[in-house]
């Protein structure tokens, strides 16, 4: 009989969680106003990158 990965549910729950945000954030990036909000939250100035939109 084959035992798997031999991965844990704590582990998976983890990486689910890692890419679930991972997709969140690659889908804010495409909006301008929603990557603006997250550059301020990074004390990042938005204005250094209008050239980008």
């Amino acid at each position: 009989m084959l035992n798997g990965s031999g991965t844990t549910v704590p582990e998976l729950n983890k990486f689910m969680k890692s890419f679930e945000m991972t997709q969140k954030m690659m889908k804010e990036m495409n909006s301008p106003r929603k990557m603006r909000e997250m550059m301020k939250k990074m004390n990042m100035n938005p204005n250094d990158f209008e050239g980008l939109e």
